[in-house]
């Protein structure tokens, strides 16, 4: 498991850096900014995830509120962005997050932040 180092987008621009999801997944340090690239060059779908730690909260007026986990679909030969995430509801004790990609083969993944 790799932790990730989320680079910054700026007005000057951003060549992200891409790495191959490893199949037990990634960590990255989450401030409630960072997100996630994917890159689906395989020819089948994908799934990529981040699970809250926190998956339901008692709320007095509400009752039960349940956290989903953040899921992003792509199919063969699509792209997307995942995030931003709240830090309450999903980072460890750590202060990082897990994504995991349902296929690593031909995946590129990055983590960004404005």
């Amino acid at each position: 498991m790799a932790t990730l180092i989320a680079q910054k987008i700026s007005q000057a621009g951003l060549e992200p850096t891409y790495v191959t999801p490893e199949a037990a997944g990634d960590l990255l340090v989450n401030t409630a900014i960072q997100f996630f690239h994917v890159q689906n060059d395989s020819a089948a779908s994908i799934v990529a995830t981040v699970v809250p730690v926190v998956t339901t909260v008692v709320d007095p007026l509400l009752g039960i509120l349940v956290k989903e986990n953040a899921v992003l679909s792509l199919a063969a030969g699509e792209e997307g962005f995942l995030g931003p995430f709240e830090i309450d509801a999903f980072n460890d004790a750590s202060g990082t997050i897990k994504i995991t990609c349902s296929a690593t083969a031909s995946i590129n993944l990055a983590a960004l932040y404005l």
